[in-house]
């Protein structure tokens, strides 16, 4: 009996310590700070929810926080995108804080927060997560929101990396520029005949190149693009548009400025106002240019003027290529001019499997009767994804892989057919135990 007692009072102990213990833990609560609920793009999102966003995506954070039994002073709110490899160059995207914060005991306040999803983060799976903190308190609340990141939408599926002019932005008149467009495919699939448009419209002039096609994620450039800039034309500033077409629909622009400078030869006619028949041929070309093994090969844009009344016959050649890539011309490397009117040849590159990355330097020579112009040229060799050939090996990856699986098939044939006889000559054991006949 005096047992039962004792019991009795050490479990009323137990219960009385443990009330104790969750009206402190609740005090601790209630004297901080709770969040009273969260809205996400003016849906309410509970802690833990499982969100589907894109590249590109908006984030309309809404986050209303209730104060508990005491004053809450010098209070934040931080909402953060976790895991994007660019937040430390790209915070303004992933990253919002409010401003500190007072509030009174038992009121509520609502704080607005914005994040974007950054076009360049990986398609995966990341975390969203909401912080309240003060000052001083241990106590810090963090809401978790997976995040289920794919590829932009159809419409933003292209984004124009680079947009570069060479020489110069500033060029005189008469004269050509050189454009290069890179682009990546940040959408959820392959996109086919993907077109830039390169153009001035004020000056009526365009150019045009395409690339069937550009897997998900995958970068490619657009380099055969050429304008000349008319004799003629007023000195002044003008717009250069990039105009990228791709799923049937769908465009991507970006704009750029060029200064042109008067000619300095003037606009084609003598002091007598007769056209010139001097007979100088104009030949423009960049003096660079990109080869990535593993690739189908690059164009190489060669725009050559005849300034003369008559018509020219112009031989193209290509020296000291055949030692890093395989170069053809098109639509051929003899082509016929008339007077006053110009034309692009285009030289394809498609660089070797054994070609070491680097600068390699060849040379473009033009010649129409005694006339002759050469040009250097610095072709920059770089490893693609796709090529499948072993630094410092000849070998190729997937040749490895496809032997490695061989081997594999053959040693589970040999584990199969090991397994079949031990299992037929357990049987055949049996057969003879069974058989036996026992006195």
């Amino acid at each position: 009996m005096k047992a039962n007692k004792i019991g009795m009072m050490f479990v009323t102990m137990l219960l009385v310590l443990f009330s104790v213990a969750a009206v402190s833990a609740q005090t601790n609560s209630t004297n901080y700070l709770d969040i009273s609920h969260v809205q996400i793009n003016g849906d309410d999102a509970a802690n833990g929810d499982i969100l589907y966003v894109q590249r590109g995506d908006n984030f309309d954070i809404r986050v209303t926080v209730r104060a508990g039994d005491n004053d809450v002073e010098n209070t934040q709110i931080e909402a953060y995108i976790a895991g994007y490899r660019y937040a430390k160059y790209e915070r303004d995207l992933v990253t919002d804080y409010t401003k500190t914060f007072d509030l009174p005991a038992d009121n509520k306040r609502s704080f607005n927060l914005n994040l974007e999803v950054p076009q360049d983060m990986e398609q995966k799976d990341a975390k969203l997560r909401i912080v309240v903190s003060d000052e001083n308190s241990p106590n810090i609340i963090v809401y978790n929101y997976q995040l289920n990141i794919e590829g932009a939408a159809e419409g933003d599926a292209i984004q124009i990396r680079d947009f570069l002019i060479s020489p110069s932005e500033t060029i005189e008149a008469g004269r050509a520029l050189s454009f290069k467009v890179k682009v990546k495919n940040i959408g959820e699939s392959r996109l086919d005949d993907v077109t830039v448009k390169v153009s001035v419209p004020e000056l009526d002039i365009q150019a045009y190149e395409t690339i069937d096609e550009i897997d998900v994620d995958e970068t490619q450039s657009f380099e055969a693009l050429l304008l000349r800039i008319p004799s003629c034309v007023p000195a002044g500033t003008y717009n250069v548009v990039a105009e990228v077409g791709f799923d049937k629909y769908e465009q991507v622009t970006e704009t750029k400025q060029i200064t042109v400078k008067e000619s300095g030869s003037g606009c084609g006619t003598d002091s007598t106002g007769t056209t010139d028949t001097s007979g100088r041929s104009l030949v423009m070309m960049p003096d660079s240019i990109e080869l990535t093994k593993g690739t189908s090969g690059t164009i190489y844009p060669i725009l050559i003027e005849n300034q003369a009344s008559v018509s020219k016959t112009y031989v193209v050649s290509a020296s000291g290529v055949s030692d890093f890539a395989s170069a053809n011309f098109e639509p051929s490397s003899v082509v016929i001019i008339k007077g006053g009117e110009s034309k692009t040849v285009y030289l394809k590159l498609v660089p070797k499997d054994d070609a070491e990355a680097g600068d390699k330097v060849f040379k473009v020579t033009l010649i129409s009767g005694d006339e002759s112009k050469e040009t250097t040229v610095v072709a920059t060799i770089t490893v693609g994804a796709d090529d499948t050939t072993n630094a410092g090996s000849s070998v190729p990856v997937r040749t490895v892989l496809e032997w490695a699986l061989i081997i594999l098939i053959i040693v589970l044939i040999i584990l199969g057919l090991i397994l079949v006889f031990v299992k037929m000559r357990k049987n055949d054991r049996d057969d003879e135990d069974e058989s036996q006949t026992y006195y």
